[in-house]
């Protein structure tokens, strides 16, 4: 038994930062642990089978610019989190076809790269879900199914298992109109905090900001929050409207998407709108 305590132990210390000497050594600490790795791993697993127009570059060109590009932004909210609570990032838009749940999934993928962190990506978009569309997989149950019901939570988050990865996934499950008065009856702030145990990271794709007020509901169950536009598309008014409508102090930064970046002119006419370049908001 001491074994596994160790081993438990050292997994701790991989994924909070802290030595091995400073980790919490409780016995129903290291169990608690263990239980929640248990409920993860209990999770049917699926096979992503992503097109190369879905642009889920971290998975179909993990070695390319653009893979590079996230890994950088995952680089930089690692960093933030030394400074501030951060594990639940939600990844916003002003308005539709602007990139955001490319930018949620390749972000995902490039977090759940690094050792002993689990990750959870959330469909958050009930109205126009996408994830699982990027990802070639087929109807499954998700989030609509487990706020109108008490079906277990493992019936619901799957784990994706392409290779090197550690990620799962919550999908919107069937489609809804109208969303808001489910998100928020309370059972959704609840379900988050009851992830948030066993997740290091959790990155929700929102709706966009400006068309529907889902996001001001997600905004407040999140630890931050990224603003993606899209090159020669976002608007500055639509952008500064979006912006008045968030609490700017949750506001991590922007990632333009479809850059036309003239640094790496041959990779952009390649690869089109697929790519993302980060502009970080400044610390004060």
């Amino acid at each position: 038994m001491s074994k596994i305590f160790e081993a438990l132990q050292r997994s701790i210390s991989d994924r909070t930062g802290y030595p091995l000497s400073e980790t919490p050594v409780l016995a129903t600490e290291l169990l608690d642990e263990t239980e929640k790795a248990a409920s993860i791993e209990s999770c049917s697993a699926l096979i992503p089978n992503p097109s190369p127009e879905s642009r889920v570059v971290a998975i179909t060109d993990a070695g390319g610019i653009a893979a590079e590009k996230f890994r950088l932004l995952a680089v930089r909210l690692r960093n933030l989190r030394q400074k501030r609570e951060l594990k639940r990032v939600l990844i916003t838009s002003p308005l539709p076809e602007e990139g955001k749940s490319v930018v949620a999934l390749n972000l995902a993928c490039t977090l759940a790269r690094y050792k002993q962190l689990r990750v959870l990506l959330v469909e958050g978009d009930m109205r126009n879900p996408m994830i699982r569309t990027n990802l070639g997989l087929p109807h499954m149950k998700g989030l609509s199914e487990l706020l109108r019901s008490d079906i277990p939570i493992s019936e619901v988050i799957y784990q994706v298992n392409p290779p090197g990865l550690s990620l799962w996934l919550l999908p919107a499950g069937g489609p809804l109109t109208d969303p808001v008065e489910l998100i928020q009856s309370g059972r959704l702030a609840a379900l988050m905090d009851q992830l948030s145990e066993s997740f290091d990271w959790i990155i929700v794709d929102s709706p966009p900001i400006l068309p529907v007020a889902d996001t001001s509901v997600w905004a407040r169950l999140s630890h931050g929050i990224l603003m993606v536009v899209r090159e020669a598309k976002t608007e500055k008014r639509e952008l500064q409207k979006a912006l008045d409508a968030l609490d700017t102090s949750s506001l991590l930064g922007i990632v333009l998407n479809g850059s036309s970046n003239n640094q790496h002119k041959s990779y952009y006419t390649y690869y089109g709108t697929s790519q993302a370049s980060i502009t970080p908001k400044q610390d004060k």
